[in-house]
């Protein structure tokens, strides 16, 4: 049965003996495992058992063991299995499972259309079946208002789009930096300063920087990231999400030209103002697209992202050329001569 990745964590999910996490996005999976944990822990006590799919194919007995032996002590036993794929059907049987009560979670990296596994999570009543996709840029800017509200502490949106701007977070550098702040708010005051000395992307390749170097057609730039998108295992969400960002928020500063400004009367009157390391990147930018060549654009990604999924075993290559014809801006020539 298919359940959203956002929201809480419902009665319905926790009641299920089966939960399925899979996607292209490992932070979410691990936050949605632990609050699942962390609900089930509220109703009763439990040991957690952890396995990877590989040691228990090649060890058949003992998840035979395991699926069909009683626990000797008063604690349940949740059993966590990482990196499953459609191997696992080959020893596991949910309804012998269901019948003995047990509580499995599979971990999986993404699974397509035709995954066996997927299939019988979406379509089992067993299964509470969740896909964890990449974060988008608002999404993630989301959470942390969210969880900075939950904490009281009050922000600007200025505020909020700069710490975007200086890193590439994504939600684990945001749980880690959250984790950082209750530790010191008991102690301390937590300003605006303060804020920005925890917050720092663990991604090694900013995607904000290679998506500013394709649309400013930085050459150089963009050979490094070519080679970064293929060295690193980029998934093309992770750049065609900042892409999108990043359009959309030039088309923003474009239309609120109502009274005839110049590019750079327009980047220095925005509001809410943007970060001062930025504005030089936006001004040339804005030089270089027009809105109507931006608005093109966004629609392309929409297509390049319907083509990466797919085609998932060569979204890579379709990335790395999208980035190439955008960079030249041959992505436009066929619009042009249409």
């Amino acid at each position: 049965m298919i359940f959203k990745s956002f929201g809480t964590i419902s009665k319905e999910i926790i009641n299920k003996p089966f939960v399925l996490l899979y996607g292209e996005n490992p932070s979410l999976i691990h936050e949605i495992e632990n609050n699942i944990l962390i609900k089930i822990k509220e109703e009763k006590s439990f040991t957690i058992k952890k396995y990877q799919e590989e040691y228990l194919i090649q060890n058949e007995d003992i998840f035979n063991q395991m699926i069909n032996s009683n626990n000797l002590f008063e604690d349940d036993e949740i059993y966590i299995i990482s990196k499953t794929t459609d191997k696992i059907l080959h020893i596991f049987n949910e309804e012998i499972a269901a019948q003995n009560n047990k509580k499995i979670v599979f971990l999986s990296e993404n699974l397509t259309k035709k995954s066996k596994l997927r299939n019988l999570a979406e379509s089992s009543n067993y299964f509470a079946c969740i896909a964890c996709y990449h974060d988008t840029p608002e999404q993630l800017q989301s959470l942390l208002i969210q969880k900075l509200k939950n904490m009281q502490i009050n922000v600007s949106r200025e505020f909020i789009n700069s710490l975007f701007e200086i890193n590439s977070l994504n939600r684990q550098d945001i749980n880690d930096a959250v984790d950082k702040i209750l530790l010191i708010k008991k102690s301390s005051n937590i300003d605006e300063n303060k804020l920005k000395e925890l917050f720092h992307s663990s991604t090694d390749n900013n995607n904000f920087e290679i998506v500013n170097d394709c649309l400013l057609g930085n050459k150089k730039n963009i050979n490094i990231a070519l080679n970064n998108i293929y060295a690193q295992g980029i998934n093309f969400n992770e750049i065609l999400s900042a892409l999108k960002y990043k359009i959309n928020k030039l088309l923003e500063i474009v239309e609120s030209n109502t009274d005839n400004k110049n590019i750079n009367q327009l980047v220095e009157s925005f509001r809410p103002a943007i970060f001062w390391k930025e504005k030089n990147i936006v001004k040339d930018q804005l030089n270089r697209w027009s809105k109507k060549e931006l608005e093109i654009l966004l629609d392309q990604i929409f297509d390049i992202e319907i083509q990466c999924k797919k085609n998932y075993d060569v979204s890579t290559v379709i990335l790395q050329n999208f980035v190439i014809n955008i960079s030249t801006k041959t992505a436009l020539e066929k619009i042009h001569t249409q």
